[in-house]
């Protein structure tokens, strides 16, 4: 053979491995139907024939070469962390939208396995053919694993989501960890999302947006498509993630975040049915594990609407005949917060990632689908509502005391309907424990004081009560300076926990009525309305001489006795959605307070948790054109009561080395040398104090000034 022509084969050789490292280039099989026969029939024709993967034909010894392909860029540390025997190997992906009980796409095991061997082999028949004309043979001491991938020993071979994921690290410029939250994001959005490497049946994939586009604002990636074409190789899943420009809200973290190779979409992030949010690739290993290790067997009632569990389906494919399992992932849009997905009245969500009090696992009982409501087990205890209420009653600033409740986006206004009192707590020691427990349940993994209201203190004395109202804050003209267009890119309150520290009997009121929702468990033929309610409750005499005749407060104690109420007891908890996980408002949330018709007061708190930054913190999202008009006419923001204050550690003072910052008696954060100045969103007159060993070395009072800063 010439020198030409072995250069010539050396760089076609080059080129093949090439494209069998990288077969998502281009379609698998583009090479070997279109461009290998013109190598192959028409510029080598002289070149040697030699037998492949056969040992009777490797009669010529020169021509055989051991050709050890080098392992994917992330293959090394990803066998670390799944050690020997891949956990994936019998566990199929199910994969559901935030909030939604039935999958969107399912894991598809023996057809991945088939598409990947295919790929594989469509790659390497073009490199044999090469290779052949060449003269040179890819030695194989097991032509059958060769020819027969899929059926490798499972601590030898990966799985099909261990090779997808493998496979989607090798997309990305940036380097990657596995400990990386953000990091797996991308990676598992694009293994899940990418057509080629995708271990779904992208044909039965229903993950795509659950919204609609508006035609005059396209996505963006549909104008990233008309330049490149990118999307024809990705799912509609891709969309769902990245919900477009103008539909999602920016969070504390998103600039962490990790756009996905090429088409630089947003990924999903990823939790467990229970809220736990996935955040490394030794969790998603762990939970597989967890699968696995589950002694439940596959039955016929194992995944109808009536289980709890989503661990076991029937299969035969890769496990010689044994019953796979299911590991079910939740996928949250970027910018999106994580939604309970409930299938029917009575079901049962374990956490046991979140530790009430007694240190005993918080439960989740499902009330009602419409709206979605909860009863909390184990969540808090009598103590910290002592605590809680006690603190309430000796709060004396005037933006936290007890009075009169009230209503509105901004301000103080009175509202006939509603006519409780409450105060706030929002950096006491009892309420920023429970605050944190409130956001473990709602599956952040990381606190974020942005995302809360603090906690509202309640007290409702006889005859008082609260209309049914929404606590979805509406502003329709967009008048406020706040954004609290939670469908868009503002936000809003997305969820309420109740917190009851009171024990009021059945007929003493007080409930919390959910007006468009109905008794768990009642047919619709025994759906009692609102006259026939009245009439019962009348003939009862429980209201006469304590309620009017035709007032609301009358009307609300007759729903809350034929509609879906929730009746206080002291250390219950209740959770209930405001939004929908797309961010547009639930109007089945509508609920009220019914009023208490008995001497002993109600004493109730609740926390409410926005979808993202809340007015008065830095970066909330704001209604620009009001900002300008507000500024053009010197105005003052609404929440200019609010103060934002910055302590910084000087370094100067040696016994400062190892400070501590306290609210009250509530530990706030590390205040040493080696710790980043503390931000705080706080309130005139609060007082700071700063600790070591224990003991107040220096106290700060918040004065009037918008930004303030305190050094030691």
């Amino acid at each position: 053979m010439s020198t030409r022509a072995k250069l010539g084969g050396i760089c076609l050789l080059s080129y093949a491995i090439g494209v069998l490292l990288s077969p998502y280039f281009l379609p698998t099989d583009f090479l070997t139907v279109n461009v290998a026969p013109l190598f192959t029939d028409k510029l080598l024709p002289s070149a040697q024939h030699i037998s492949i993967n056969n040992d009777d034909a490797l009669h010529n010894e020169e021509n055989v070469v051991e050709l050890e392909l080098p392992p994917m860029k992330y293959q090394a540390p990803y066998k670390q962390i799944i050690n020997d025997d891949d956990p994936f190997h019998g566990v199929d992906i199910v994969l559901h939208r935030n909030g939604e009980p039935d999958p969107c796409m399912r894991q598809q095991q023996q057809q991945q396995q088939s598409q990947l061997d295919g790929d594989a082999s469509s790659s390497f028949t073009l490199l044999e053919k090469l290779l052949e004309r060449l003269g040179v043979t890819i030695a194989n001491d097991n032509s059958d694993d060769a020819a027969a991938p899929s059926t490798a020993s499972n601590k030898e071979s990966l799985s099909p989501l261990s090779q997808s994921i493998l496979r989607s690290t090798e997309q990305f410029t940036k380097p990657l960890s596995f400990d990386s939250k953000y990091d797996l994001d991308a990676t598992l959005t694009h293994a899940f999302a990418t057509n080629t490497q995708s271990i779904f049946s992208n044909a039965q994939s229903s993950c795509g947006p659950t919204w609609e586009q508006d035609p005059t604002k396209p996505h963006y990636l549909d104008q990233v498509n008309e330049n490149y074409n990118l999307l024809s190789s990705y799912s509609s899943l891709l969309k769902y993630c990245d919900m477009g420009i103008d539909r999602t809200p920016i969070q504390p973290d998103h600039n962490n975040l990790v756009r996905l190779a090429q088409v630089k979409s947003l990924p999903c992030t990823f939790h467990t049915r229970e809220g736990l949010r996935v955040t490394s690739l030794s969790m998603l290993v762990e939970l597989a594990r967890e699968v696995k290790s589950d002694e439940g067997e596959c039955g016929v009632g194992d995944n109808n609407e009536e289980s709890d569990q989503q661990t076991c389906t029937s299969g035969n494919g890769g496990d010689g005949g044994n019953a796979r399992k299911e590991l079910h992932l939740y996928a949250v849009s970027a910018g999106r917060v994580f939604m309970f997905a409930p299938k029917h009245v009575g079901e049962v969500f374990e956490l046991p990632h979140v530790k009430g009090p007694q240190g005993l696992p918080v439960s989740l009982q499902v009330m009602s689908l419409t709206p979605r409501v909860f009863d909390i087990y184990n969540f808090f205890n009598r103590d910290e509502s002592a605590a809680i209420v006690d603190k309430a009653l000796k709060e004396t600033s005037e933006t936290h005391k007890m009075k009169r409740s009230s209503t509105g986006a901004s301000g103080y206004n009175l509202n006939s309907k509603r006519t409780s009192e409450n105060g706030f707590d929002t950096h006491g020691k009892e309420a920023q424990i429970v605050k944190r427990r409130c956001m473990d349940i709602l599956g952040f993994d990381e606190y974020e004081e942005s995302l809360t209201d603090g906690l509202q203190v309640l007290r409702y004395n006889k005859t008082t009560g609260y209309f049914p109202h929404m606590d979805w804050i509406d502003d329709p003209r967009k008048k406020e300076e706040h954004n609290f267009d939670s469908a868009g890119i503002g936000s809003n309150r997305f969820a309420t926990i109740l917190l009851y520290m009171s024990d009021l009997e059945a007929g003493d009121g007080g409930e919390t009525l959910f007006s468009h929702g109905w008794p768990a468990g009642q047919a619709e033929e025994e759906h009692v309305q609102l006259d026939d309610a009245i009439d019962a409750l009348r003939a009862s005499g429980d209201v006469e001489g304590i309620l009017k005749r035709d007032s609301w407060e009358e009307k609300m104690v007759a729903n809350c006795r034929s509609r879906l109420a929730v009746r206080p007891h002291s250390s219950r908890a209740v959770l209930f959605y405001s939004q929908h996980p797309d961010g547009s408002v639930d109007q089945s949330s509508l609920h009220g307070g019914c009023p208490v018709i008995t001497d002993q007061p109600k004493w109730a708190a609740n926390l409410w948790a926005w979808n993202s930054i809340r007015g008065g913190f830095p970066g909330s999202p704001k209604n620009e054109h009001v900002v300008e008009k507000n500024r053009a006419a010197n105005k003052s923001p609404e929440n200019d009561q609010q103060k934002h204050a910055t302590f910084i550690n000087d370094k100067s003072d040696e016994s400062m080395r190892h400070a501590q910052l306290f609210f009250q008696d509530t530990f706030w954060g590390n205040y040493g040398f080696d710790d980043p100045p503390l931000g705080i969103n706080t309130f005139k007159g609060h007082k700071w104090h700063v600790r070591v060993d224990g003991e107040v070395v220096k106290s700060f009072t918040i004065g009037r000034d918008k930004k303030q800063e305190f050094h030691i």
